[in-house]
């Protein structure tokens, strides 16, 4: 797996760019503030995961190279509209670094963008730079907001996940969940095997069972999932 746009000094989960063919995790913990301004397609926490998307089906071609030069040009139009300011940061072969500005209080926030090799996948990540401050919930609700209508305008669809998801309460996710490690966490994707890499599941979880609307699994006790 490649290794894109990182530091070669930064040597932790926090690092930005590509290392082995993972984004980094958002920040972790209670009190980082219900998503800390951060939205990722390869971290499954609550608050901040959102569906990595698929270019299989864009009706304009769906060679990686190609999406790449409309991406560009996408992510500035839909900033655009939202009064936001764009810089690009770092384009480098399958990855896109930029820096967003927020068009009502300056906040920035990093997007990163990356085509992962061998199929039709975008892994991104969207992560305030001022996060751990008051703003960062609603940070988070814009940088989903915008990744979601980036993804709309670029027509790509929304690509399945299934989530090893154990909820605290019934209804809706909350930070005292238990959830799977995020994608840093497990290894380059090469690496995982295919149920690893498209379900984040664990030894506990049967792949067979029915999962809930929310692309939850079921909850587990000392005699297994039920």
């Amino acid at each position: 797996a490649e290794t894109i746009g990182k530091d070669p000094d930064c040597n932790d989960a926090t690092c930005l760019g590509v290392w082995d063919g993972l984004l980094a995790d958002c920040p972790h913990g209670i009190g980082t503030g219900g998503g800390a301004g951060c939205v990722s397609s390869q971290d499954d926490t609550p608050g901040t995961f959102a569906e990595p998307w698929d270019y299989s089906e864009a009706s304009y071609d769906a060679d990686w190279q190609q999406q790449m030069r409309l991406l560009v040009p996408a992510l500035q139009l839909v900033c655009g509209k939202r009064g936001d300011g764009v810089t690009i940061d770092l384009q480098s072969g399958r990855y896109l670094r930029a820096i967003i500005s927020d068009g009502k209080n300056g906040e920035r926030s990093s997007a990163e963008f990356y085509f992962t090799e061998n199929d039709t996948t975008v892994q991104f990540r969207i992560n305030s730079l001022d996060a751990g401050s008051v703003r960062a919930v609603m940070s988070s609700k814009r940088n989903m907001d915008r990744a979601e209508e980036l993804r709309k305008y670029l027509k790509y669809t929304k690509l399945p996940v299934l989530r090893n998801r154990q909820r605290r309460f019934l209804f809706g996710e909350s930070e005292l969940d238990g959830f799977g490690p995020g994608s840093a966490s497990l290894g380059p994707p090469a690496e995982m095997s295919s149920g690893e890499l498209e379900g984040r599941n664990s030894d506990l979880i049967d792949p067979k069972m029915k999962i809930d609307l929310m692309q939850s699994f079921p909850r587990i006790d000392k005699n297994g999932p039920f």
